[in-house]
């Protein structure tokens, strides 16, 4: 086991969607209500107008434009600290390419890992998961959490040009970057929730692996969600839901 993985699975979630910002703090302002009654025919029906789409820049310039957007949204210093690296579009396209594969975007997020290590409890044979453990992870999970679902679905889709762009980049020539959210979506909802004690066996090469076959064959996305406990894992995949949802 891998103790940075169950880190960057939440943090290919976050990074993609922080920008709940975008949509809201980029569109036009409204236009002065006009006070004046106007007779409106009774066979009329107010018809809702969409937002007018977003002038992104281009991929190359999308730091520069999502900065300050996101860093209206939180303090929190998950998103501050992934806010100072560089080319977030592309660190976020390839979350949601390796998510989608059912692996680990851990090589390229290690900027907000969490202190401490992972523990283990019990002895001899009977090891399992310290509870403990769980807490390390609480942070980027209320991160998460914080954040409004539906604002979200709403940048997703505000950004998806630039986005479709650097998942093609990263190795994807002509295909959409949405049918990989959803896979990585469904991967992460799929995930079982198992409650403590998560038994425990000693492996020669990774260290630990789960003592359950039906565990140790999940998706190396839904193991390390394993490890973030029950009570953040159900609190992401309610998060999750409420996020695809808001993109149907």
């Amino acid at each position: 086991m891998d103790d940075k993985k169950p880190i960057a699975i939440i943090a290919a979630v976050i990074v993609a969607v922080v920008g709940g910002g975008i949509w809201w703090y980029s569109r036009p302002a409204p236009p002065p209500t006009n006070t004046t009654p106007v007779a409106v025919n009774a066979t009329e029906a107010p018809v809702d107008k969409p937002a007018p789409p977003v002038n992104l820049p281009p991929l190359d310039q999308m730091d520069a434009f999502l900065r300050p957007l996101l860093s209206a949204l939180s303090s929190r210093p998950e998103l501050v600290k992934w806010l100072a690296t560089d080319d977030l579009i592309g660190q976020l396209a390839m979350a949601i390419d390796q998510a989608s594969e059912g692996d680990s975007p851990a090589r390229d997020l290690k900027v907000i890992k969490p202190g401490g290590t992972f523990r283990v409890a019990g002895r001899g044979q009977r090891r399992s998961i310290d509870p403990a453990s769980y807490r390390r992870y609480d942070s980027l999970v209320q991160t998460l959490t914080s954040i409004d679902a539906a604002a979200a679905a709403k940048v997703y889709k505000t950004i998806r040009p630039r986005l479709n762009e650097a998942y093609q980049r990263a190795g994807n020539p002509g295909r959409s970057v949405d049918p990989a959210t959803q896979q990585a979506l469904d991967i992460l909802l799929d995930t079982p929730i198992v409650k403590d004690p998560i038994p425990l066996v000693e492996t020669g090469a990774t260290g630990w692996a789960y003592e359950d076959p039906a565990l140790e064959e999940l998706t190396m996305t839904q193991k390390q969600l394993l490890r973030m406990g029950a009570a953040n894992a159900e609190r992401v995949q309610a998060w999750l839901r409420a996020f695809q949802i808001a993109l149907q």
